[in-house]
């Protein structure tokens, strides 16, 4: 059986102009990082087909990658036996095509949903396609109801494996797998991470543009290639947790030894970040701060601007609240951070995050994405996909409801933009989605839990009174996102140029996790605090004098908080 790794869908249509198909293949396959080869000829006649076929498989047998031929049984039977099939739902049957082709064939299907892949493992098919996971240039016609996004690829994937006490005598109990349909460098490892699930996982990823349209389709193979590796490496990191969890006591990896050491560590960071107002004296104290004062970009809703861009300078950065896509990639050129919020989100929204979120990824730019109300609403949810599809985004707030969906997980529901219902496990939900998106997740409540997918730290501090007002939530993610820039900038943090962040993830610098706890701990002290001041008799008392707490936190004040902080692995 062949290697399901990086699988190359060829379209002649997709290359660069001037640029010859078969020395695109061989500079391809030259460094072995492609496994399988599918020959897609959508409008060649048998003919054509055949000899583009013979031409390519000299290249395959030089390179040791198996070849597939797309659809056309004639030209696959005309060729040596090595050479296989792929067929799709519509295609030839796979009956009739395995008659003809014999037993010793590689034949694959496309498989759309969970019942497809359901008789696909109980057919005589030898792996699946599975998709397509998002829209594709390569495939005209494809609309928004035909893709399956993460959640119907989880879904697929999973119904591809079954277990012993499951499948009936003699039956196979997994088929090999690879995801297909708008797969790129960006979109991988969210893509692989997101249709993995505790039952099955995907063998690999198919991809056509994203070799074939580039002019150095070696180096795309090689980028792609160490994607794949990094989705493995997670995998098996992720799975060598999960079996020593129950031999090992939950021993912290430096700096995290225990609360107190965090919380020395987040106080640090606010005396190098934070100028203290004095509101006994009406002075500023900015003796210890070294950081640069932190400009965040927050594209968010209009009901909370005002509020953030409040929020932003009591805690000693400046807001800059542009919604349009034209000066965008100026704007990254001046900011240490960009915070995009779904809110009230409009086209013209969507239109300045699709270019404001690369552009900070190409800066190296800490980026929160607050995916407000993300499932109440089919467009919410395409939304937010579009953006973590585009951009890499540094750190995901939501609440139970918004860090479920996005996660796959339906055990809180969302009303308008609140959560409802509770989760069994917040701490593993937030660990999941971070593993998936490659982020660090802020999963918030009454408890808040930031992770990073291996290390959790629970904040308990807070008021009840950050549920009766808006735009708290909003502003809570400017505050992260000014922790997290000055995190990279004491620590000396580079999350590197936007496609390398899709390889090593900003997940993994745990020093970013002391960065979004100095957002959550200020905020959710200064609350709490504020809730208690004999002036706030309610709802509309609290909102300034949150301001004021914010502006007053001093170091001191959040090391008084040490015992409301837990820190685990999971």
């Amino acid at each position: 059986m062949p290697e399901y790794g990086l699988y190359l869908v060829t379209g002649r249509e997709l290359l660069p102009e001037g640029v010859s198909y078969l020395e695109s293949l061989e500079e391809t396959l030259r460094d072995g990082h492609v496994s399988i080869v599918q020959i897609r000829e959508k409008d060649a006649d048998f003919d054509e087909f055949f000899q583009i076929a013979k031409d390519s498989l000299a290249i395959c047998d030089k390179y040791g990658a198996t070849m597939v031929i797309n659809d056309s049984v004639d030209v696959a039977a005309a060729l040596p036996e090595r050479v296989g099939l792929h067929i799709g739902q519509d295609d030839t049957r796979l009956a009739e095509a395995r008659q003809r082709l014999g037993s010793g064939r590689l034949i694959g299907i496309s498989v759309h949903d969970a019942a497809q892949a359901r008789a696909a493992l109980d057919s005589d098919a030898d792996y699946a396609g599975v998709g397509p996971c998002w829209g594709t240039k390569s495939k005209a016609g494809i609309t928004k109801d035909d893709v399956i996004m993460l959640d119907g690829a989880r879904e697929t994937v999973a119904a591809l494996a079954r277990s012993q006490q499951q499948a009936p005598p003699g039956a196979r109990l997994r088929m090999p797998c690879v995801l297909i349909g708008g797969i790129n460098l960006r979109t991988v490892m969210r893509t692989m991470m997101g249709a993995s699930s505790s039952q099955n996982a995907p063998d690999g990823f198919a991809v056509i543009s994203a070799i074939v349209a580039r002019r150095d389709p070696g180096r795309a193979a090689a980028e792609l290639y160490a994607a794949l590796g990094a989705f493995r490496a997670a995998q098996a990191e992720q799975a060598s947790r999960v079996a020593m969890s129950s031999l090992t006591t939950h021993t912290l990896p430096s700096p995290f030894a225990g609360p107190a050491e965090l919380v020395a560590a987040v106080a640090s960071l606010l005396k190098a970040h934070h100028t203290v107002y004095d509101p006994a004296t009406h002075n500023e104290d900015d003796t210890h701060v070294t950081v640069p004062r932190t400009l965040v970009h927050t594209i968010t809703s209009h009901v909370s601007s005002h509020f953030n861009a409040n929020v932003a300078l009591a805690f000693s950065a400046s807001p800059i609240m542009s919604h349009v896509a034209e000066e965008a990639v100026a704007l990254s050129q001046a900011t240490r951070a960009l915070v995009l919020n779904i809110g009230t989100i409009n086209r013209e929204a969507c239109e300045g995050m699709a270019v404001a979120g690369p552009a900070a990824n190409a800066r190296g730019t800490p980026v929160v994405l607050d995916p407000v109300g993300v499932g109440a609403t089919p467009f919410r949810y395409e939304v937010a996909n579009d953006i973590l599809n585009h951009t890499q985004v540094t750190l995901i707030k939501g609440n139970a409801a918004e860090i479920g969906r996005l996660a796959g997980s339906t055990e809180a529901q969302t009303q308008g933009v609140d959560s409802v219902g509770a989760l069994s496990s917040p701490a593993h939900l937030a660990a999941h989605l971070a593993m998936q998106e490659g982020a660090l997740v802020l999963l918030t409540g009454e408890v808040d839990y930031l992770t990073n997918g291996e290390v959790v730290i629970e904040s308990h501090c807070g008021t009840p009174l950050l549920g009766r007002v808006t735009a708290t939530g909003c502003s809570l993610g400017v505050m992260v996102a000014a922790g997290l820039a000055s995190a990279m900038h004491v620590y000396g943090v580079q999350l590197g140029s936007a496609d390398m962040q899709r390889i090593a993830p900003p997940r993994t610098h745990r020093e970013l996790l002391v960065g979004a706890l100095l957002g959550v701990f200020a905020f959710t002290i200064a609350a709490e605090r504020a809730a208690k001041a004999p002036s706030v008799r309610g709802p509309g008392t609290f909102l300034p004098a949150l301001l004021d707490e914010i502006a007053s936190l001093t170091p001191a004040t959040l090391q008084a908080y040490e015992d409301r902080i837990n820190v685990y692995t999971v």
